[in-house]
């Protein structure tokens, strides 16, 4: 508790120079004149259905001061502005009678107040009041929000499912980034079915996989089913130093997955063939390494017998490497020094070729590899090629590629090639392109230009007084893209540039990568900020330092945080969404899926949050949330509602795996047991829309003679068991004996009069004399 301090005592009158020196000596060092009370902040935290904290930094100014806090409900604050009464008229006010000491320093003090008799899920305001002698400090007028009484249900409907099976043989599921530095967790767009890894074998039948064993989760009317699709590959054939699982990448719709063959050398030296065989039923070359497309039980190899006939390097000298893909993963696109077709070229290095020297390939079924960095008007490969970005780079149907060569920018289309940053000179790095391939964006020395591939190929200067720092990304089409620079989030549409917030982080770009989503038609762009850009409190309640939140800009509507905290208290840490997962960490690893954190349409969010945005949220770990807009799903209040996806009590948390392409599965992993089957580990859930699956009913308790167990089966009748016996001997029961009447006795069973003894019988005849 927080006490005035004494005030000193005066000198009396007179009292001479020496008196007068001596309390010059002692008296101290002359501080600023006395003011009002100075409130340098107030916040609030700790919010619940009926009660919440208040905070504040004051400082008293040198004299004697007191604060308190006034609140009232938002509909009466209205109610008061609109009848023009002083804001605050009728407000209640903590403390109820006195306002509290505060001191009389000149140093900021941190101060505290409880509010309770609040209304569950009520909007409130309030404010924090400071006066002293010399006047009175009021802030503005602050929101509070308490939280309703209602029960943790999901939100749409929705209800847990554990995809994973309970038989784990005591592995679990794998977080990506945790198998070998990778891993692959990804959902199908359709939803419905989800793909996962372990680095253990499930299951009764479980035998050893290479790193990690992958599986295909399907859901049926009965729950989920998981099928392992591990290919038979030796284990000893990867690397577990940050090279990833062998699984690199599946479809959208996860009908085909691109699988490693192994590394080049098993280890004994640096100069080895890679180990593993051909898989059965390819035409791959033995001892290359390889990459194989899974399409139902069945595997093709890209590098096939239609190449292999220009490989010049033995197989202890050969690398290839995933560099990126067409979204269906029809067109892979593959990076090798090597000059696997006619056309290419390769750069000797030795008895090999340079590495720093690739060619890039593109494969078709049915085509096989064709090569990709052929300069104009070259008939022959040009080696130094990389691919323009692992994502974003290779149209959906394959047929045109954006890549770098020599320091500018290509796009190689069917069988010709464009220089596509000619006119900005050259030396521009690829940001992102339309779906078809069509539109393209780059930048060069904080300039963005934007490339249309029709005709001859032409490029616009977007930004003629430069600035730009990154691009977060464009709409489907090419129509709309988002770029930010010192000054802020900018859109540009159709010639027409409008911003769209004031700050945006660094994680958001580049496009490939970063974490900012945008909608197919362009009119929400998703993103992060570690600025307050909505007038939240983004202060960490614990560190004081701003924390990380996510936002979502509509076109037409404007922009709002999805992940501050409903009641308006501070944060207790940051909110975010993933970037591109990678498969590796080892240098060139495939880092390029992004998980479905914005829903289809933009009206459906999720993110992962250490803040307790719900009631339930009782853990201080991260736990998955989801944003909807009003009208979407159940969500009434305007402008959308938050709601805990996970179940908030888990020590450690949730994270957010990935989502179908509208939202209805939302997939994340938990340590919890969420359903009475789970035994507990590490498991991949979804949250479905409508989801579920019936529980079975427990088994009857028994009570009593019920516990015991059943007799055996009677045993059926032998000569022995058929001869008679002795028989059980008769029953004998006791005698019941009546009772004599008063004055007589039993005597050999018989009732006889009691002999009463002669002394006192002759008292009693001569009547008690």
């Amino acid at each position: 508790m927080l006490f005035a301090a004494k005030p000193s005592r005066r000198l009396r009158s007179g009292g001479g120079l020496l008196a007068l020196g001596i309390v010059g000596l002692l008296a101290p060092a002359p501080t600023a004149a006395a003011a009002p009370p100075q409130i340098l902040e107030a916040w609030a935290s700790g919010v619940f259905t009926t009660t919440a904290r208040v905070h504040g930094r004051i400082n008293p100014n040198g004299l004697a001061s007191t604060y308190r806090v006034e609140y009232l409900s938002r509909s009466a604050y209205e109610a008061n502005l609109a009848a023009a009464k002083e804001p605050f008229a009728g407000a209640s006010r903590a403390p109820s009678v006195s306002d509290l000491p505060l001191g009389s320093g000149a140093v900021p003090v941190t101060v505290q107040l409880q509010l309770s008799s609040l209304s569950p899920e009520t909007a409130y305001r309030y404010r924090l009041v400071a006066r002293n002698s010399s006047g009175t400090e009021v802030t503005a007028a602050l929101p509070l929000q308490t939280h309703g009484v209602g029960g943790p249900a999901l939100p749409d409907d929705r209800g847990w499912e554990m995809v994973s099976p309970v038989d784990k043989n005591g592995g679990e599921v794998a977080a990506p980034g945790t198998i070998a530095g990778g891993g692959v967790l990804q959902g199908a767009a359709a939803g419905g079915a989800v793909t996962y890894g372990s680095s253990a074998s499930f299951g009764p039948d479980a035998q050893g996989a290479a790193i990690a064993s992958q599986y295909l989760a399907t859901r049926t009317a009965a729950g989920w089913v998981s099928a392992n699709i591990t290919a038979p590959l030796y284990s000893s054939s990867y690397a577990s130093d940050g090279e990833g699982t062998p699984y690199r990448i599946f479809s959208e719709d996860l009908a085909r997955g691109l699988l490693l063959s192994g590394e080049r050398c098993r280890g004994e030296g640096s100069e080895c063939p890679v180990a593993n065989p051909p898989l059965p039923g390819t035409d791959a070359p033995a001892g290359y390494q390889n990459y194989y497309l899974r399409e139902g039980p069945t595997y093709t190899a890209l590098l096939g017998a239609a190449n292999a006939g220009f490989l010049a390097l033995e197989p202890s000298d050969f690398e290839l490497r995933l560099t990126g893909y067409s979204p269906d993963l029809r067109h892979p696109v593959l990076s090798s020094c090597a000059a696997l077709t006619a056309d290419a070229t390769e750069a000797a290095l030795g008895e090999g070729c340079d590495p720093a020297q690739q060619n890039l390939y593109r494969y078709a079924q049915g085509q096989g590899l064709t090569l990709v960095n052929i300069l104009p008007a070259q008939s022959t490969g040009t080696p130094g090629a990389v691919l323009a970005a692992q994502s974003g780079a290779v149209s959906a149907d394959g047929s045109r590629l954006y890549f770098t060569l020599g320091g500018n920018l290509h796009l190689r289309e069917g069988a010709a090639t464009k220089q596509v940053d000619a006119a900005a000179g050259g030396g521009g790095s690829f940001e992102t392109a339309s779906g078809d391939g069509q539109v393209a964006y780059f930048t060069k020395a904080g300039h963005l230009w934007r490339y249309l591939a029709a005709g001859a190929g032409a490029a616009t200067d977007l930004t003629p007084g430069g600035g730009v720092l990154g691009v977060l990304g464009a709409s489907a089409d090419g129509a709309v893209v988002y770029y930010l620079t010192a000054g802020g989030l900018f859109r540009w549409h159709s010639g027409a540039t409008t911003k769209v917030a004031d700050a945006a982080d660094a994680s958001n770009y580049p496009p490939a990568t970063g974490t900012a989503r945008v909608s197919a038609d362009g009119t929400k762009v998703l993103f992060l900020s570690s600025a307050s850009l909505t007038g939240y409190d983004n202060k960490d309640l614990l560190t004081g330092a701003p924390d990380t939140q996510v936002y979502l800009h509509d076109a037409g509507s404007g922009l709002i945080c999805l992940s501050c905290n409903p009641t308006f208290a501070r944060p207790l840490g940051p909110s975010g969404v993933p970037g591109a997962i990678a498969n590796g960490a080892a240098p060139g690893s495939i880092q390029t899926y992004k998980p479905r954190a914005l829903a289809a349409g933009g009206r459906r969010v999720f993110f992962e949050s250490r803040d307790a945005l719900a009631l339930s949220d009782t853990n201080n770990s991260p736990d998955v949330y989801q944003w909807e807009a009003q009208g979407t799903g159940s969500c009434t209040r305007a402008p959308g509602c938050v709601a805990l996806i996970s179940e908030g009590h888990t020590t450690g948390g949730s994270s957010f795996a990935d989502a179908s392409a509208d939202g209805a599965d939302a997939f994340f992993l938990t340590g919890g047991s969420l359903v009475p089957s789970d035994p507990g580990g590490a498991d991949l859930y979804d949250a479905r829309i409508g989801g579920g699956f019936p529980v079975p009913s427990p088994p009857i308790a028994c009570n009593g003679d019920a516990c015991q167990p059943l007799p055996s089966e009677p045993v059926d009748p032998t000569l022995t068991t058929l001869i008679a016996g002795p028989g059980n001997p008769a029953v004998r029961y006791p005698k019941v004996r009546k009772r004599c009447k008063k004055g007589y006795v039993r005597r050999r069973g018989k009732c006889v009069r009691k002999k009463v003894k002669r002394r006192k019988a002759a008292k009693e005849r001569k009547g008690g004399r």
